[in-house]
């Protein structure tokens, strides 16, 4: 019999105990979710109500970015800051959404086998807390790529008062005037390290956007066209290779861009209002994306 040391006996092992690494190393990962009521302060510096899914009791407007693999299980406990209840569903998923008392916390367990993108959301008083900034992204992703996370999100300060204030909405005249990335506007967008693409010539790039606002956005690359490995709707098909995406409202994409040229090269969202704030360009969905030898 042949005897292994150091990688090669944990190898050996494995086929003695009968199983694959796979199902060996598999885990149980525990991630703690806040929902937290704050204000947003938009890049104009004025502020509206918001809420997010944050990763402490302290309000930030970045929902939390969940990564998980095929391999692992996602336990997550919720817990409602807020003095109202909320909610907790994801996107095409089997399990029953949860509902969460003021001062309460609830659990929600996930798994995929597939690597996919999941939103997750308050489905409680839908679309409004979902609106109010209460959705963010699962990526189930077994690749060392590079990855980058674009939530996108739309806002109309005076929606978000009357909301908060309890006060109806009528959709129908929704005409939003900031819009973010990761709870940013440009030039903020370039501080992001999650959101603004620095990489190298031949890089392998995967970027994870779900559009957890109300209204359609359609990004746009200039200099590369990117392959969908993934996508929530039927708008999108996985394999194709585009330069602009429109992504509805609670759907999402994961593409693959592997830069063949250096330089800096923008990305936005192809209708124009999108890429301004409170009326001025180019404060909205606007990234520069850096690209090395």
């Amino acid at each position: 019999m042949k005897y292994f040391s150091g990688n090669g006996f944990s190898v050996l092992l494995l086929f003695i105990l009968g199983c694959t690494p796979s199902v060996c190393f598999a885990t149980t990962l525990h991630k703690t979710l806040y929902i937290n009521r704050g204000e947003f302060v938009t890049v104009k510096l004025t502020t509206f109500p918001f809420l997010a899914f944050n990763e402490t009791e302290t309000y930030g407007s970045l929902n939390v970015v969940l990564n998980t693999t095929t391999e692992d299980t996602l336990v997550l406990h919720v817990h409602n800051n807020d003095d109202e209840d909320h909610g907790f569903a994801i996107k095409g998923y089997a399990a029953s959404p949860i509902t969460i008392a003021p001062g309460d916390s609830g659990t929600y367990s996930f798994s995929s086998t597939e690597e996919k993108l999941f939103i997750y959301y308050d489905h409680l008083n839908y679309p409004e807390n979902r609106y109010m900034g209460l959705g963010g992204m699962i990526c189930v992703n077994n690749s060392a790529a590079q990855k980058y996370y674009w939530n996108l999100k739309e806002h109309q300060t005076a929606f978000n008062v009357d909301i908060d204030a309890g006060a109806p909405v009528d959709w129908s005249s929704y005409y939003p005037d900031y819009f973010t990335i990761n709870g940013n506007s440009y030039p903020n967008t370039q501080t992001d390290p999650t959101a603004a693409i620095q990489a190298n010539v031949g890089d392998s790039i995967l970027l994870f956007i779900a559009n957890t606002g109300q209204s359609e956005h359609s990004i746009h690359f200039h200099g590369f066209h990117c392959s969908v490995v993934y996508s929530t709707g039927d708008r999108i098909k996985k394999d194709w290779v585009k330069d602009t995406f429109p992504i509805e409202s609670m759907e999402g994409v994961v593409l693959l861009l592997i830069p063949d040229k250096p330089g800096r090269y923008s990305v936005h969202d192809h209708n124009l209002l999108a890429m301004s704030g409170g009326g001025t360009h180019p404060l909205g969905m606007f990234i520069i994306m850096e690209i090395d030898e």
